[in-house]
């Protein structure tokens, strides 16, 4: 069996133990693959200090983005992962880095990258999602795509994400494999009964990117044609909608996992507008827990969603449309079941971390084979 090593963002926590956005992945591997470790390369507090002095914006949000992404934490992480991965060399025949933050490819060992966005694809759907000026822009573009045609394979959470490594990137297709993602939330719990409530439910931290205001104005809509529907609001720190307004429930940031399965189980339909989200786990949670899901037509989220099979798809900044699909599944507590159980259905059928572990292991075993 031959032995891996990951690199992420995750931080300083135990895989087997905690379930982090990714993680599991690793878990997934334990059957094909020894697991001997993995880390995040870090920054210092010296660095991570003077990286924020030297990323200095009068906009503390817009601030906090542009120090985690520019190309001085791009290259002082790369340098922070080689130098451990070089101390631990004899321990591993395989290395798989999520996401592109930095880079470890072309070093002198094999190298796999799992991917769920590429700056290209943000440019293209959510510009002001990249904190950049022109200049850092460019440069990370040329680190990113270095990384990329460097890596000796490229997992990506979905074909969305394939074509734009392949297309915009210029790296060779045969090296670029789609082997999906999969869901947080277990299927171990019986099979959503109750479709009657009248609840919409919206969960993720970053309200304006997910559509949160547009979803806001179409709700105006869904409480005029359904006065007693209920939207409740998950992750925003702060309180989201205009005070007194109908219907809705604001519950900031719940970390509880139990409690948030809770309220995905008590909910009628789960609702995620984005502008941009380049492969939203959170729609395969809901869909796990049998709940139709409405969400908008672009990037990865169409080879999540089915539209008239287990949720329904609107275009971005539609609040009519999305007025419309919601007061549709809302009030029709049969088609809001049947979209779940199909949902849960596709859930249990083919997006299980498992099965990203299966697809992931062939090419793994390969590159620790030739190398």
């Amino acid at each position: 069996m031959y032995r891996l090593i990951g690199i992420d963002n995750e931080g300083s926590v135990d895989y087997r133990v905690v379930r982090g956005r990714n993680l599991s992945v690793y878990r997934a591997l334990g059957p094909h693959a020894q697991v001997v470790g993995r880390f995040t390369p870090a920054l210092s507090h010296w660095a991570k200090y003077s990286n924020y002095a030297l990323s200095f914006r009068p906009d503390p949000w817009h601030w906090k983005g542009v120090a985690n992404l520019n190309p001085r934490t791009f290259r002082a992480q790369s340098a922070l992962a080689l130098q451990r991965l070089r101390a631990r060399r004899a321990e591993f025949d395989v290395t798989l880095q999520i996401f592109g933050m930095f880079s470890v490819a072309g070093q002198g060992f094999p190298v796999a990258l799992y991917l769920d966005n590429t700056m290209a694809l943000t440019l293209q759907h959510y510009p002001q999602w990249n904190p950049m000026s022109r200049r850092e822009r460019q440069e990370w573009l040329i680190l990113e795509t270095e990384a990329y045609r460097a890596a000796d394979v490229i997992f990506t959470m979905s074909g969305a994400v394939q074509r734009s490594v392949i297309d915009d990137y210029g790296v060779p297709a045969g090296k670029v494999v789609t082997v999906g993602a999969g869901t947080n939330f277990t299927l171990d719990g019986p099979d959503k009964q109750e479709y009657g409530q009248q609840t919409a439910l919206f969960v993720a931290y970053e309200f304006g990117r997910n559509g949160g205001e547009v979803l806001l104005d179409a709700w105006r809509q869904v409480r005029a044609a359904l006065p007693g529907a209920r939207l409740q609001i998950v992750g925003p720190r702060h309180r989201v909608a205009p005070p007194g307004m109908p219907g809705v429930e604001w519950y900031g940031p719940v970390r509880n996992r139990m409690r948030l399965r809770q309220l995905f189980e008590d909910a009628t339909v789960f609702v995620l507008p984005s502008l941009f989200n380049p492969f939203p786990h959170v729609l395969r949670e809901a869909m796990a827990l049998g709940l139709p899901c409405v969400s908008t037509a672009h990037a990865a989220i169409p080879e999540i969603v089915t539209d008239g099979h287990n949720g329904a798809l609107v275009p971005v900044r539609d609040p009519d449309a999305l007025a419309g699909a919601l007061i549709t599944l809302l009030s029709d507590p049969d088609l809001a079941r049947q979209y779940g159980q199909a949902g849960r259905a596709a859930v249990s059928r083919a997006m299980s971390w498992e099965q990203v572990g299966a697809a992931m292991a062939p090419g793994l075993a390969a590159l620790a084979a030739h190398h």
